[in-house]
């Protein structure tokens, strides 16, 4: 079996213990925010091919440990999807990323510019969409895509007279104007915001309680007002969003499962501290309103053995399976696959861990587990 190594990113925002516990290692003490499997410059994993005996502690050692350890780009070739183990205690920026078009356009146009693909100005590293799903493995909180403005107009007028002013502007002058003049910053901005935060502050509802945390750790960041915009959802351990380029959105909380096109392009208006560009974003972002963006798997196949569901990405150069076991199940590869067990835990892979497998390869699983499988659009 080939076991692939992650790579963690220790971002601020990540969860300390999360990753560690799935991991079944102490807490080293710093924030474990992602654990990178694939073929992506910025983390690419190694894998190590093992006999029939994978020993205790092998796993979590360096690289040059037992076993024969190489990059998994030399095994699969460059992959077309990114996986992830991502665990927020700490919201991230609020953000959207770019379709294929605009990653091209926007790519070439900082080339010109002569940007640094790795400086912090930087929006467009690669000239790639990036389309993501995220599966959550705990509640899991989000901002995710705007809701019709009725709805929104519905909820502010039932937060209280405060909101009553920007109830009025959506209402009448609709999502995308009232992006933009969120965006200007004006006096009248300053003085909505006020009565806004007043009126949350006051409120039990927890879409309003994220609107005062948020602007705590960001005060007066416009991108606040903004989230009243969009659907506030909690997902449940396997339910999943599926965030198609120019989405707006939000992680808040939580842990899960996510894959993502092979890109680092990220278009950011607010609630952080890196690099915004709110024209970039205007330009870019997607208004059309979803009344549910909550994702349900469809069930594929089932046995006595093993259920088998699949998540719809229509678009995405990848497909996420999820695949739970209650025996032995025997897993076949229709492509280059990365196979992670996110719950329980296998003969062969234990939570946490994550194999290659190569197209027609098979593994037989024995165990109690659900294995999160991606593989290849086409597939």
């Amino acid at each position: 079996m080939q076991l692939v190594r992650g790579v963690v990113q220790h971002y601020p925002w990540g969860d300390r213990a999360a990753i560690p516990r799935m991991l079944g290692v102490d807490p080293d003490g710093r924030p474990w925010a992602e654990m990178w499997f694939g073929t992506h410059i910025g983390g690419p994993s190694r894998v190590v091919t093992m006999g029939d005996h994978l020993l205790d502690g092998l796993r979590m050692q360096p690289d040059d440990t037992n076993g024969k350890s190489v990059l998994l780009a030399a095994l699969a070739g460059e992959l077309p999807y990114l996986l992830k183990i991502l665990a927020a205690a700490q919201p991230l920026s609020l953000q959207t990323h770019p379709n294929e078009l605009q990653a091209r356009t926007g790519f070439a146009r900082e080339n010109r510019s002569q940007i640094p693909v790795r400086s912090a100005n930087r929006i467009y590293r690669d000239p790639f969409s990036k389309p993501e799903l995220l599966c959550a493995l705990s509640s899991f909180e989000a901002f995710c895509g705007f809701r019709r403005p009725t709805r929104t107009v519905e909820h502010l007028n039932d937060l209280g007279h405060g909101t009553s002013t920007y109830a009025r502007i959506i209402a009448d002058e609709g999502l995308a104007y009232t992006l933009q003049y969120l965006f200007e910053g004006s006096d009248e901005v300053t003085s909505l915001y006020d009565d806004v935060l007043l009126t949350c502050a006051e409120s039990d509802d927890p879409h309003a309680r994220w609107v005062v945390e948020l602007d705590a750790l960001y005060p007066r960041d416009p991108a606040v007002l903004v989230t009243l915009l969009l659907n506030f959802i909690t997902l449940e351990p396997g339910q999943a969003m599926y965030l198609e380029p120019g989405k707006l959105h939000a992680y808040l909380r939580g842990t899960g499962i996510e894959v993502m096109g092979a890109s680092d392009n990220v278009i950011r208006c607010g609630l952080t501290n890196k690099h915004v560009d709110t024209s970039e974003l205007l330009a870019t972002v997607i208004t059309s309103p979803q009344d549910d963006p909550v994702l349900d798997a469809t069930l594929v196949t089932s046995t006595s053995t093993g259920k088998l569901w699949r998540f719809e990405t229509p678009g995405a150069p990848f497909t996420l399976w999820m695949h739970q076991i209650r025996g032995a199940e025997t897993l076949v590869a229709p492509t280059r696959e990365l196979a992670l067990c996110g719950v329980g835990s296998t003969d062969l892979l234990r939570r946490g861990e994550v194999c290659f497998l190569s197209p027609g390869e098979e593994i037989t699983l024995d165990g109690r587990a659900t294995i999160f499988r991606v593989t290849e659009a086409h597939g």
